[in-house]
């Protein structure tokens, strides 16, 4: 079949590409024309990235991979995506991918990654290494780490990685996230691990700082991102004595706890002669003393002190202040803050970093209304008290409004007007167990029904699968585990499901669902995982045409481009 893609040159088509993840060119334009799949197969994608992906285009893309060309790779085991990784290299070696510079695998334990650690040296180009634990098990990669020669970049949840066998100081990694340490664990660090210029560490306690002053050891350091266990307090004259021997020190990021009067003082940290070095400097510093409630001259005090040509011109550092705490507007989350809509006190300039920053808000009786249409990258809207709505103009102003969570005092007629007039959300949080009023709605892909709300009977699923058709992924709580199977028949596209339940999980294996479910045809695969009380499934039950083969791909590119060779140049 002959498209319009068909008309445009190659190297028009690389660009569009460019725009796009590899793993998007890939299942998107795949199969749509003899000539895109010839240009497909010889784009050289290099980065795949299969974190939160449906299982029906993993499959698909893992069916396209050229491995040689891959220098990137990402994998993850968490609850969107289980047993990714064990599915991955029970079908690729990891040996294979012979330009892989960059492995990035998340949410594994010990027993996920453990299969591969001794291929890891099989990969001569491997530069970069990041793991995220799933558990509180560390990963023990210690013995592999010896081997991997041209390891510069290394990332892991726990400090502990190093076990004895560690013989020789790793000089060639440069970069070091190396997530919780406690005292040891940061002392074989700094032995094992001596010429880093990026560390990001997350200490337990302050009197490990004494390390990094009584040795010289990390003295290149030219990045620093240091968390401090909250439970533990800080001083000013700490921190100074910290930084006074990373004289290469460039960029600082802090996360810490300590008194208002010590911390909170902008005169103090501009005599500071590493401060002064620095060209980012971003830190959170939360008070240990009693919140700035009524205290309207520390708070004043404070601003002044950060508000000084050193702080507002030189640097261009600008912070915010809350009842709690300060941080630099660059560190600014607006997940970790209950902050009304209207801005907190600043040295900014302008107000944008706030609201350009903030992209989830609940609304409740604090709100300032009238400033709600100023937060135009808003994606998540959580509605408590459906009276608020009259206050709203526009709720569908929001263009990048994706996610809204309803509590159970909004009425079903509300929400129905809500996602009547906002096709774009797509993914619902709700907290009641009453849709009679609902009618169906195709565009909501993800469903979230919060614990207050336990699914007990076939009713409330076929109601469910009623309203929303077209759910993708979901997460629910069921009274029996014997329910699953009923929600794996009644929604039809589900690839993605967390199903919650007290019930012991004795009879839920593979053969149960094959016997049960949908999931029984030979065109449905799946992986799932037990993991305490919840019970995660992923499934793909596409069926994919029939794979050409490379020759032939090969074949129909050299044809048109002979065809169209005086086409193939941008002028």
């Amino acid at each position: 079949m002959t498209t319009y893609f068909d008309r445009l040159p190659v190297e028009l088509l690389h660009m569009i590409f460019q725009f796009l993840s590899d793993c998007d060119v890939i299942w998107s334009f795949f199969y749509v024309s003899p000539y895109l799949d010839a240009v497909v197969n010889n784009y050289n994608y290099q980065k795949i990235n299969f974190q939160s992906i449906s299982k029906t285009r993993f499959d698909f893309v893992c069916n396209h991979l050229n491995l040689p060309r891959i220098i990137s790779l990402t994998l993850s085991n968490d609850s969107k995506t289980p047993g990714q990784v064990e599915l991955f290299f029970n079908r690729f070696k990891l040996q294979d991918f012979i330009s892989l510079r960059v492995l990035t695998i998340i949410s594994v334990t010990s027993e996920d990654i453990n299969p591969i650690l001794s291929d890891l040296p099989k990969l001569p180009h491997l530069t970069s290494l990041i793991t995220e634990c799933r558990s509180h098990q560390s990963l023990l990669l210690g013995q592999v780490l010896n081997q991997l020669k041209s390891l510069q970049h290394l990332s892991v949840s726990y400090g502990d990685i190093f076990d004895h066998n560690v013989a020789l100081p790793l000089r060639n990694l440069k970069e070091l996230n190396a997530g919780i340490c406690n005292f040891l664990e940061l002392r074989r660090l700094q032995m094992i691990v001596p010429a880093l210029v990026s560390l990001k560490i997350n200490l337990q306690a302050n009197h490990q700082l004494q390390l990094f002053s009584d040795s010289d050891i990390w003295s290149s350091l030219q990045r620093l991102d240091l968390t401090l266990n909250h439970e533990t307090t800080i001083t000013f004259t700490e921190i100074q004595q910290l930084l006074y021997r990373f004289h290469k020190l460039t960029h600082l990021t802090l996360n810490v706890r300590g008194l208002a009067e010590n911390l909170a003082n902008g005169y103090l940290w501009e005599t500071c002669s590493a401060i002064i070095r620095l060209r980012t400097f971003h830190f959170i510093i939360e008070f240990d003393n009693h919140p700035l409630i009524d205290q309207s001259e520390l708070v004043d005090e404070i601003f002044r002190s950060f508000s000084t040509p050193f702080w507002l011109d030189v640097k261009k550092w600008y912070i915010f202040i809350t009842t709690h705490g300060i941080y630099t507007t660059s560190c600014y989350d607006e997940q970790a803050f209950i902050l009304p809509t209207f801005p907190p006190l600043s040295t900014s300039p302008d107000c944008n970093w706030f609201y350009s920053k903030t992209k989830r808000i609940k609304l409740d009786d604090n709100i300032l209304l009238k400033n709600l249409n100023k937060f135009y990258n808003l994606e998540q809207l959580d509605l408590s008290d459906e009276h608020l709505l009259s206050s709203i103009d526009n709720i569908n102003q929001f263009i990048h409004l994706r996610h809204l969570i309803i509590h159970e005092n909004i009425s079903n007629k509300i929400l129905g007007d809500i996602l009547l007039h906002n096709p774009h959300i797509n993914h619902l949080t709700i907290s009641q167990n009453n849709f009679n009023q609902l009618f169906p709605f195709k565009t909501i892909r993800y469903l979230h029904i919060q614990n207050t709300i336990k699914i007990k009977n076939r009713t409330q699923i076929k109601q469910l699968s009623r309203i929303f058709p077209s759910i993708r992924r979901l997460f629910m709580h069921v009274s029996s585990m014997r329910l699953i199977y009923r929600i794996i028949n009644s929604f039809q596209h589900l690839d993605n499901g967390v199903f919650e339940c007290q019930e012991k999980i004795q009879f839920m294996l593979p053969e149960w669902l094959k016997e049960n479910t949908r999931l029984k045809h030979n065109a449905c695969s799946f992986t799932w995982r037990r993991e305490q009380n919840k019970f995660l499934l992923w499934i793909n039950d596409s069926i994919e045409s029939n794979v050409p083969s490379n020759n032939g791909i090969e074949d129909s590119l050299n044809v048109i481009e002979e065809q169209r060779s005086d086409k193939c140049s941008l002028q």
